[in-house]
C-alpha cells in the first residue's frame, strides 16, 4: 500500500492549525509503521486539541475510513467543525465518568497524550485509559520534555515526573519477573499507596519506547499471566553442557510458544 509519509501530509496540510516538533515527523512513522502497513482503519484518541490541525492531519495521514477522537477541556475548541470521520468532545480524559459516558464501550487502537503536559495529569490518565485500550495498541504521550521543568510537577531525577513514572515501569512492568520476590514485594507495597498503579497494567505491556520528548508505551494482545520460557535447539554443545542437560526443546514448549506469540502478534 501507497502511503504517504507524515511530513508529507503536514507540508500538504491546509486547514486548522497544527504545530509539531519536526522530529516527531519521523517518530510517527515509526510507530505507526504497522498500522499503515495493515492498512486496516483504526481508532484514535488525541488528548489536546487546541486549534484542530493535528487531528485533521491525522485523518490524511491513518489508513482510509480511521476514526479520530478529539477530547480537550477548553471550551473554544467548541467552535471547531470537523468532516466525517472526526469529532469533538469537550471534557477531560482523565474523568472516568466521562470518559465512560462519552465513548461507553469504545476502545481505541491509538491514545496519543498532547493535553496539559503536568506530569500528574500524564500519569493519572495513563493509568486511566492505558487498560481500555484494544489490544495491541499503542499509547503515546508527547513532550515528555516537559517532565524536566519545575513549573509542570517535573524536574531531573524527580520521581514524581512522568519520564521517572515511565522509566519505572520497565522494572516493574516489562522486566518485572526477573526481580527478586522480596524486592518485588517491597516494590507492590510502595506502589499500593498509588491506587490504580497496580499489577494488571504491568501485565499489559509488551514494549516502551523512548525517544526524544516521546514516549510509546505498547499494550500486548492479552495479558501476561506468566513468565517467558526458554528452550534449547542444536545437538553439539562444546563449552556449555548445562543448557543441553536441560534438554527442554521447542516441541516441549509449543502451547508455550503459541500463547507467546499470541500475546506479540494477535
Amino acid at each position: 500500500m501507497d502511503t504517504k509519509t507524515y511530513l508529507e501530509v503536514y507540508k500538504e496540510h491546509s486547514g486548522f492549525v497544527s504545530h509539531k516538533w519536526i522530529h516527531y515527523f519521523f517518530i510517527y512513522d515509526r510507530i505507526f509503521g504497522r498500522f499503515l502497513e495493515k492498512g486496516k482503519p483504526i481508532t484514535m484518541l488525541e488528548i489536546g486539541v487546541q486549534n484542530g490541525g493535528s487531528l485533521e492531519i491525522w485523518k490524511k495521514y491513518l489508513p482510509p475510513n480511521s476514526v479520530i477522537y478529539g477530547v480537550d477541556i477548553d471550551e473554544r475548541c467548541l467552535q471547531l467543525k470537523f468532516s466525517d470521520g472526526i469529532s469533538f468532545h469537550l471534557g477531560s480524559a482523565a474523568d472516568d465518568n466521562f470518559m465512560r459516558k462519552t465513548f461507553g464501550d469504545i476502545q481505541f487502537d491509538v491514545i496519543i497524550d498532547d493535553g496539559s503536559h503536568i506530569c500528574k495529569d500524564v500519569i493519572q490518565t495513563f493509568e486511566c485509559l492505558f487498560p481500555k485500550m484494544k489490544n495491541g495498541g499503542c499509547y503515546i504521550v508527547e513532550d515528555m520534555h516537559t517532565s524536566y521543568w519545575n513549573e509542570f510537577g517535573g524536574g531531573l531525577g524527580c520521581k514524581k515526573s512522568s519520564i521517572e513514572y515511565f522509566k519505572r515501569l520497565v522494572d516493574r512492568g516489562i522486566n518485572r519477573d526477573y526481580i527478586s520476590l522480596g524486592l518485588l514485594d517491597r516494590i507492590k507495597n510502595k506502589l499500593s499507596k498509588h491506587k490504580k498503579c497496580n499489577s494488571e497494567i504491568n501485565k499489559m505491556i509488551s514494549q516502551i519506547s523512548f525517544f526524544d520528548s516521546i514516549c510509546a508505551i505498547d499494550k500486548f494482545y492479552g495479558v501476561k499471566e506468566m513468565p517467558f520460557k526458554n528452550v534449547v535447539t542444536g545437538e553439539v554443545a562444546l563449552v556449555d553442557k548445562d543448557p543441553t542437560e536441560l534438554k527442554i526443546t521447542i516441541s516441549d514448549r509449543q502451547n508455550e510458544i503459541n500463547a507467546t506469540k499470541k500475546l506479540f502478534c494477535g
